[in-house]
């Protein structure tokens, strides 16, 4: 076995819980059957309307699914960090859809492994553990995107900021760096509504703004504006 495909299965007994359930010939088989990926931060990944490559699971880093609209305004889906796979692209592989309905971009340095749809199709008989990691994954990912539409739909810009400093900032404890067109894409809002937003947070004495950063001055008085 070369090198390289030995780092890449020891990776995945490393990383993932139902590699640790396979046999070593069974993991070898998968890596046999996927393609390796590294990126810079940065990297688009998947592009809407983009050819399906696999399955994507992720070895390290972390990666942004995002939805766009015709004018060009974002919506952060979830994230995807190491660990875990992107339930879209086993959507895309279980269903035979030719491409994707999202925008997948690299926050991080990252490590993926595109798992190809015959090692997929194989899985159901051969490599039960992995078929069940990815069903599980997939569902609790469903049950988060339908908490994103919901709050889209149903809670006010303002509290969801709040929600989003609050536990970027660690609590409060910690420093922001994120533009507000970052802010914007992460709620899928204007980049205006955000920075109205921000300056009355600003006003109250709850953060300070500077270019690229955001500090928190009153953790207590944001908490009490998430709930």
């Amino acid at each position: 076995m070369e090198g390289k495909t030995k780092g890449i299965v020891e990776e995945l007994i490393e990383t993932f819980s139902f590699a640790r359930e396979l046999s070593y010939k069974q993991i070898e088989t998968l890596v046999d059957h996927s393609n390796i990926q590294e990126v810079p931060a940065g990297t688009v990944i998947a592009e809407k309307g983009s050819y399906c490559h696999g399955l994507a699971l992720l070895l390290s880093g972390k990666l942004r699914v995002a939805m766009s609209s015709e004018d060009g305004r974002e919506v952060t889906i979830y994230h995807i960090f190491k660990g875990r796979i992107c339930p879209l692209s086993a959507a895309c592989v279980l269903g035979d859809f030719k491409g994707n309905t999202v925008t997948v971009t690299a926050e991080t340095d990252v490590k993926v492994v595109w798992v190809s749809r015959r090692f997929l199709a194989q899985s159901f008989v051969e490599s039960e553990p992995f078929y069940r990691f990815v069903i599980n994954d997939i569902s609790n990912r469903l049950f988060e995107a339908t908490e994103v539409v919901d709050s889209i739909a149903f809670v006010p810009v303002r509290k969801r900021l709040a929600q989003l400093l609050f536990s970027s900032s660690s609590g409060g404890r910690s420093p922001i760096y994120m533009t507000h067109e970052g802010f914007a894409r992460e709620l899928g809002t204007a980049r205006e509504v955000i920075s109205r937003e921000l300056k009355g947070f600003e006003r109250l004495g709850i953060l300070t703004l500077s270019r690229g950063r955001l500090d928190i001055k009153d953790p207590k008085e944001l908490e009490k504006l998430t709930q």
